[in-house]
């Protein structure tokens, strides 16, 4: 029996701008740690096969654990070129590697956020009804974040690297 590993297929990077001022703490929760608001202004996205916007009005409602881990939970929609919407969903995990303080200081502060200092991934699920597009709803994905900027400037929202699980 073969134990080999998936493999990935790179396709597509997304740059989110988030909503300055945005950031709200809505509820502390049960057994610890509070959820969390932040709106999304917008963005671009762009791979082999697709391109576009994305669009104002998605939201990202972490919940940020007393262990200074954020589980994400993120909606946005995805406008291609050609017109056609494509709903995601994020779910997902951020930690620092090494110092929890940079978590409570990204949070709290807008920070610079740059993919050395944090473990980021997500498991996008896609929505469209678009034949073109609707690949997307057939495969499973995995993202992660990447360094978008090397100046070490906060951006206005993170970037990811989306990849399909082959």
């Amino acid at each position: 029996m073969e134990h080999a590993a998936p493999g990935l297929e790179y396709v597509m990077t997304v740059h989110l701008t988030m909503v300055p001022g945005s950031l709200t703490r809505i509820t502390d929760l049960p057994g610890g740690g509070a959820r969390w608001s932040i709106n999304v202004g917008g963005g671009s996205f762009e791979g082999p096969a697709l391109k576009g916007r994305v669009l104002p009005g998605g939201i990202e409602n972490p919940h940020f654990r007393p262990d200074n881990v954020l589980m994400i939970n993120a909606r946005w929609l995805l406008e291609t070129d050609d017109g056609e919407r494509i709903y995601v969903q994020n779910r997902g995990i951020r930690r620092a590697y090494h110092d929890p303080a940079k978590m409570t200081a990204w949070m709290t502060k807008s920070a610079a956020v740059t993919a050395s200092d944090f473990y980021f991934r997500v498991a996008p699920v896609f929505e469209t009804s678009s034949g073109k597009y609707d690949w997307l709803t057939r495969f499973l994905f995995v993202g992660m974040l990447i360094d978008a900027d090397k100046t070490g400037q906060a951006l206005p929202g993170p970037s990811m690297r989306y990849f399909k699980v082959l």
